[in-house]
């Protein structure tokens, strides 16, 4: 008589059991789960992008507030600011062509470099033009205080481009994406007291100014502001910073040390302020306050510089700066215009 097998001693001997397969992904589902995941980083990397520039420009707005507050407490013990470049002939120290951030390394916890600057064996602090070795190898390092996180522009670039523009040019500087607020315009040229009047801005040649002299008020009047950014050509890419060291000689516009308003921010052009940041630059007030300023701000800007040599130009620019048709911009890149500044 045949033995009968039940079910459950079939499955235990693992005869009678469907056979097992391994299934994987097929192509369609894998293609679905890759146009997901395409589909979420398109959605994320703009806003890790956006996270990224916001630590950028808290990084840049918090480096200037630094500068700022050091040009404060220079303020504090000087009762005037740096001029914006040093002459001899009114400098008791005898020094030259030095650029106003010789004298804030100091305050922004740099004063191992400008004590070195100070004690150069060879040309005792008469032209930053001509370091000793070991000081121009300090004076090439990176200012941490003077750069812009967001900037693209290699750091010694703007040294090798403006010592290519003359061969007698010798400039031993890094980078700085925070210059002078020079005014609404730039000079060229005249006397001392000429350079001084045709000054307008936050910081004058020459002589610095005193706080008291700026009768728009601190909060209405940029101190310093951003360099840097696109360029207009694209050869320029390398000027659009400037250098920290100084500038050619007292008498130039000084486009390596100072910004001036006579062109529109973010314009692109070596003399106007700019900056990498998306729609506007930082500023500081010269009350040390730092603003975002949005490159759409209303502008009316005076095209051309002028001949500070000639007093009836002089009297020409001074006419200009206190026109009630200048827009807000330029406002706020004169000291004592006289003209009222609303929200900006």
């Amino acid at each position: 008589m045949p033995v009968v097998e039940s079910p459950l001693s079939r499955m235990s001997s693992g005869r009678g059991t469907p056979p097992l397969r391994n299934r994987g992904f097929t192509i369609i589902e894998l293609l679905v789960v890759i146009a997901i995941i395409g589909t979420l980083v398109g959605l994320l990397l703009p806003a890790v992008q956006a996270v990224r520039e916001s630590a950028r420009r808290s990084q840049c707005s918090n480096n200037m507030k630094q500068v700022a507050l050091g040009l404060q407490n220079y303020h504090d013990a000087n009762r005037v600011l740096p001029p914006s470049v040093t002459n001899s002939s009114v400098d008791t120290k005898g020094r030259t062509l030095w650029s106003w951030m010789l004298f804030v390394l100091p305050y922004i916890e740099q004063a191992n470099l400008y004590n070195a600057c100070m004690s150069q064996s060879t040309y005792r602090m008469q032209n930053p033009m001509f370091m000793d070795t070991n000081v121009a190898a300090m004076a090439r390092a990176a200012i941490p205080s003077l750069v812009c996180p967001a900037d693209q522009v290699a750091l010694l670039a703007p040294e090798a481009k403006i010592n290519s523009a003359a061969s007698w040019i010798t400039f031993t500087s890094s980078k700085s994406n925070y210059l002078a607020n020079g005014g609404a315009n730039k000079s060229w040229s005249g006397s001392v007291d000429q350079q001084v009047r045709a000054s307008q801005g936050a910081f004058r040649k020459a002589k610095g100014a005193s706080f008291k002299d700026f009768t728009d008020g601190l909060s209405k009047t940029f101190l310093i502001g951003e360099a840097g950014g696109v360029p207009a050509v694209a050869s320029d890419a390398d000027r659009m910073p400037g250098i920290w060291a100084g500038t050619t000689n007292q008498d130039n516009t000084q486009p390596e040390i100072s910004r001036f308003t006579n062109n529109k921010l973010n314009a692109g052009t070596a003399d106007a302020f700019g900056s990498f940041h998306a729609g506007g630059a930082n500023f500081a007030m010269s009350d040390a306050s730092v603003r975002f300023i949005d490159d759409t701000i209303n502008a009316n800007p005076l095209l051309s510089g002028f001949d500070a040599s000639v007093d009836a130009l002089i009297t020409s620019y001074l006419g200009q700066v206190s026109s009630s048709s200048r827009g807000i911009y330029e406002r706020l890149s004169t000291r004592a215009d006289g003209l009222t500044i609303g929200d900006f």
